[in-house]
């Protein structure tokens, strides 16, 4: 027997294989994961060390004393943009940086260790001060620039000069370290400088000093920032020191945060290795030691910080504000030039102040051309008064109104719109209101509804309309003597309703003699004459064959009875010619029937008292008029 092995298919080989590749991933994800902490690890202990080299480098050249403390200020800002997961990495990691410098500088493992602690206590505790801060302009938010001048400036130096004092108390009595002052002024310095520089670089806010628009406008302000440190540093003949504030706060009002906090640094990095070399306007004055000199100028320094910081908030708040008004009204315009409506305002008395592009496509205006213009100037005359009361309406209420109405086009032709009105300040400080007012074109929409609605009434009037004479038929006499009957129910004692039942004379012999067509002529004739006879408000049908009936409101017998008499003389009048008949003209029998007074009636009840006063009348001789009313 021999055995082959065969390749299996189905949902246990599908899981194999997807079970399998998420192995893969899983590896590549753990190596790409592994390698992007140990880059961040590397980028902390490389700028740990560094930055710390270089401070050491700047406090040697100040004759042991340091003006600004970069390290801290640059770990805090990298410490902000990373994730959580990698902070653990890169704190370490810088931590170890510092140690190694530390120890290149000269210095035992205990004080390395204490400067180091002392500077990761700082960072660590201002981190947790600023939690969600990503960018510089999250740091210049009110609550969040607060802790970051409190807590990250202020606070956690002070908790780190405690920590060296401690750790380093008796050790290097004549360290400039031991200066307590000192350390927490450049640790601030640094923090306040440096943090906020790194935050601009870091989130890639830099870019926005090379927009064309800002960025020769941001160099001439350097420039000058520049020009007048060197000329009130390099000098010692002039008290001249406060002449660098004007041009920081002209940078603060003109330029962005990281363009200020560039003009800063190049103030420092100006006017410390002046001040340093024996030249400034500090030296003007007499200090017991070059450290109170340099401790002088970061006082200096931080008094002009805390006027150009809050001005630079200010006007980055305010130029947020500008840009969010702008781009509110650039979606505006775009939602306005767009929209199938005119946009329109309205002042409280009508005047247009506003009108959008629509207009032009819509009524045919230039929307300047109806600036200034009363709207009401083009509106149909027979709409004018509802849109007046409509707009006086809305004006005087925060309720929203609409309107339909004619408005007239440029080529003086009318369409019906829509309206829809609403009130709103016209300034914040102005308690007079306007009207957005929008406007809609609904010409084909109104006038498919009036065709349609005259298309309706013609086949209403088709349901209701005798083809033959013109008149109602009996299918609208019915419903209209029901409604008249109901109401004479509630009203009684007052109004009274009569049937007048009409017939022509000896009819049949009249179309075996003359034929059907003569026949319908006379009924056409007939009923043309009964119509002309009687009121615009009574009512008239052809009620079937040669039988018409007449339907009088608020006539009381006597008054009815004359009205048959009027139509039968009218009818006679005609002389329409009829050998069939002993007068040899059409004549009419009328029966009349009034409805009883102070009691209910019916249709059946008051058409079968008609039909017996017509038949009384036919049975008398015929050309005459029958009544009958209950007692």
């Amino acid at each position: 027997m021999t055995v082959t092995k065969t390749k299996t298919f189905g949902p246990k080989a599908s899981m194999e294989k997807l079970l399998s590749v998420c192995g893969v991933v899983r590896r590549l994800f753990t190596r790409a994961e592994l390698a992007r902490t140990i880059h961040i690890g590397v980028i902390g202990f490389v700028a740990g060390f560094l930055l710390l080299v270089i401070s050491g480098q700047l406090k040697t050249m100040a004759g042991e004393i340091v003006a600004i403390w970069i390290v801290d200020g640059y770990l805090l800002g990298h410490t902000l943009v990373l994730r959580r997961r990698h902070k653990p990495i890169f704190l370490p990691g810088s931590s170890m940086g510092m140690l190694i410098a530390n120890l290149l500088g000269n210095e035992t493992l205990y004080v390395a260790l204490s400067f180091t602690l002392a500077g990761i206590v700082e960072t660590c505790c201002a981190a947790l001060i600023l939690p969600g801060v990503k960018t510089a302009r999250d740091l210049v938010e009110p609550t969040a620039l607060l802790r970051f001048v409190l807590g990250a400036c202020i606070v956690a130096p002070i908790l780190s000069g405690v920590v060296a004092a401690l750790l380093l108390e008796g050790i290097f009595t004549s360290h400039p370290f031991s200066s307590f002052s000192n350390w927490v002024i450049s640790d601030s310095l640094g923090i306040l400088i440096f943090t906020p520089v790194t935050l601009v670089m870091l989130s890639g806010e830099w870019r926005s000093l090379l927009n064309c628009g800002s960025r020769a406008k941001s160099i001439s302000l350097l420039a000058m920032v520049v020009a007048v440190t060197v000329l009130v540093f390099s000098q010692t003949s002039y008290p001249s020191l406060y002449w660098v504030l004007p041009p920081l706060a002209l940078l603060a009002f003109h330029a962005e945060l990281s363009t200020v906090l560039v003009g800063t640094l190049l103030f420092i990095a100006i006017s410390v290795p002046l001040t340093v070399r024996g030249t400034g306007p500090l030296w003007l004055f007499s200090f017991p030691s070059m450290q109170d000199r340099v401790l002088a100028l970061q006082l200096f320094t931080v008094a002009a910080l805390s006027t150009v910081l809050p001005i630079t908030v200010l006007q980055t708040q305010r130029n947020a504000l500008l840009a969010l008004l702008a781009d509110g009204h650039r979606r505006f315009r775009q939602l306005t030039e767009h929209s199938e409506e005119i946009v329109m305002q309205l002042s409280a008395e009508g005047l247009l102040q506003y009108v959008s592009p629509r207009a032009t496509s819509v009524l045919g205006y230039q929307p300047q051309i109806l600036l200034r213009r009363q709207i009401l100037d083009f509106v149909h005359e027979d709409d004018r008064h509802q849109l007046k009361s409509t707009i006086t309406k809305a004006s005087a209420s925060s309720a929203d109104e609409s309107v339909q109405y004619r408005l007239r086009r440029a080529d003086n032709t009318f369409i019906w719109v829509r309206s829809f009105l609403a009130a709103m300040p016209a300034d914040v400080s102005d308690e007079q209101t306007t009207l957005a007012f929008t406007v809609r074109d609904i010409d084909t929409y109104v006038l498919s509804e009036q065709r349609r609605s005259a298309e309706e009434q013609r086949l209403n009037d088709l349901a209701f309309v005798d083809s033959l004479t013109g008149l109602r038929n009996r299918r609208y006499l019915d419903s209209k003597l029901n409604e008249l009957l109901q109401s004479l129910s509630v009203d009684a004692d007052v109004r009274h309703l009569a049937v007048l039942f009409a017939d022509i004379d000896y009819f049949k012999t009249y179309n075996d003699r003359y034929g059907h067509q003569a026949g319908d002529e006379c009924l056409r004739k007939v009923g043309k004459c009964i119509e002309a006879t009687i009121r615009d408000a009574d009512i008239l049908a052809r009620y079937g064959g040669e039988e018409f009936v007449v339907v009088l409101d608020d006539f009381r017998l006597e008054q009815s009875v004359d009205t048959a008499e009027r139509i039968r003389a009218a009818v006679e009048a005609l002389a329409l010619e009829h050998e069939g008949n002993p007068l040899g003209v059409v004549t009419l029998s009328i029966g009349v029937a009034q409805s009883p007074l102070g009691q209910p009636a019916d249709t059946i009840d008051l058409f079968e008292k008609a039909d017996s006063a017509l038949y009384m009348a036919k049975r008398l001789g015929r050309n005459r008029v029958g009544a009958m009313q209950d007692a």
